[in-house]
């Protein structure tokens, strides 16, 4: 059987595919699909859940959309908290958002409180201390904030 006639329709569906999981409606959907179950009542879900609501908002923050990643990223705090295992990943990069939203102040205090909480040592991707506070003084300083 010659399956070589239908190597570029499916090379195409793929690539619409993803162009559309890469749109606003797609990502409406991804973020529909792991906000569907209500949290608390099974815990592996609750693992998927929030893993796939921290990769929506790395995706987002990736492309440049900061507003919208930001709103992924907060809801995956509020709905999972420090329970969830990116909760100190999801809180730096929702720091990184604001500050590119202009939001410096919000910015400033989340890097306060993973420093003041060595969120380091929950989560390495979190940057170490010092590098948390060389940003947070170049905030401040900069921004002239309080």
């Amino acid at each position: 059987m010659d399956l070589s006639r239908l190597k570029w329709p499916i090379i195409i569906i793929v690539v619409l595919g993803v162009g559309w999981l890469g749109s606003s409606a797609g990502v409406n959907y991804m973020v529909n699909k792991f906000t569907a179950a209500a949290p608390g009542q099974d815990a592996a879900q609750d693992k998927v859940d929030e893993a796939g609501l921290s990769r929506v908002g790395g995706y987002l923050l990736m492309t440049f959309r900061y507003a919208q990643a930001a709103t992924v990223y907060q809801l995956a705090i509020d709905r999972y908290g420090t329970n969830g295992v990116n909760y100190w990943n999801n809180q730096y990069s929702l720091a990184r958002c604001l500050e590119h939203m202009n939001r410096f102040q919000d910015s400033y205090n989340i890097l306060q409180m993973l420093i003041s909480n060595s969120a380091h040592n929950y989560d390495p991707r979190v940057p170490v201390d010092d590098n948390l506070r060389l940003r947070a003084a170049k905030l401040k300083e900069v921004h002239e904030l309080q």
